[in-house]
């Protein structure tokens, strides 16, 4: 996150206050979501073992999805630690904000007792610039986090797609087929839908 020492602790602090909320709400449905789409990916290796040979090119589609559902919640992790850093970056940055700004109002009597009081200032103002560059390191990566998160749910996308392919070519079993590819298509949807609402979220504070 990009902080600017200009701005004051209030605004800092409601800065802060948005990306928890927004954090907090995101990380709570996207569990939910990965569990139904590791769940559904479950059902469907059910199904092909039920069928035994003649789910066989199913099977492969069926793997991938669990594979996928794997591979969403290292993402998921990912961003959750790239996520505490900045946070903790952003009250560290409210912090020195508020300092800075209760030394720099200090009534004049005050001063007079307090010869050290610029020097003090401008440690703190050193230590505020430090963290800026710590806040945009901590954007960076969680930038990439993002990203690569999006990247997964792409590929679960093209699997999801090949699973309904597949599933118009197994005769009897096609309509429990393309009800499964059908309830990972949605689950996939969910996901993606909440990734691009929470990027959005998250980019009007990191701009």
């Amino acid at each position: 996150m990009t902080y600017d020492t200009r701005v004051s602790p209030t605004e800092l602090c409601g800065g802060f206050v948005g990306v928890a909320d927004v954090t907090f709400s995101f990380q709570g449905q996207l569990r939910r979501y990965l569990r139904e789409i590791d769940r559904k990916a479950l059902n469907a290796q059910v199904l092909v073992k039920r069928h035994g040979k003649d789910l066989a090119g199913y099977g492969v589609v069926a793997q991938s999805f669990r594979e996928g559902a794997q591979q969403l919640q290292t993402a998921a992790d990912e961003m959750q630690q790239a996520i505490h850093p900045l946070m903790l970056g952003f009250m560290q940055t409210l912090l020195d904000s508020y300092r800075i700004d209760k030394l720099e109002h200090l009534p004049e009597t005050a001063r007079q007792f307090a010869p050290g009081l610029q020097r003090a200032i401008e440690e703190r103002q050193m230590q505020l610039e430090t963290r800026t560059e710590q806040g945009r390191r901590a954007s960076t990566r969680l930038r990439q986090a993002l990203a690569r998160f999006e990247s997964v749910v792409a590929e679960l996308e093209y699997v999801v797609v090949n699973g309904r392919i597949e599933a118009a070519l197994k005769g009897d079993a096609r309509a429990a087929l393309a009800q499964v590819s059908s309830d990972m298509d949605k689950a996939v949807v969910q996901v993606r839908n909440l990734l691009r609402t929470y990027t959005d979220q998250i980019e009007k504070v990191l701009s």
